[in-house]
């Protein structure tokens, strides 16, 4: 007689998928009230005058000024945090 296989159930959930879970939730990722202070103390040289969105370098405000304010022109010595 043939006998069939088993239905090709998936598993609800690897192994992998747990530990990776299980890390997220365990590591310090510096948002919520217990990372507050760390976002504070931020090292921002730069602050964008359109959005006042921090960036930490010259060339980030530069790449920042070009995705997000392509019409405004950038001045490097107006953005800078003191």
């Amino acid at each position: 007689s043939i006998t069939m296989g088993g239905k090709a159930k998936p598993t609800k959930h690897t192994s992998k998928e747990i530990a990776k879970k299980v890390f997220e939730a365990n590591v310090n990722r510096g948002g919520g009230g217990a990372g507050a202070a760390a976002r504070q103390d931020a090292k921002c040289g730069f602050k964008c005058y359109v959005c006042l969105c921090q960036q930490p370098s010259e060339k980030s405000l530069q790449i920042h000024f070009d995705a997000k304010h392509p019409k405004e022109t950038l001045d490097i010595e107006k953005a800078r945090v003191a």
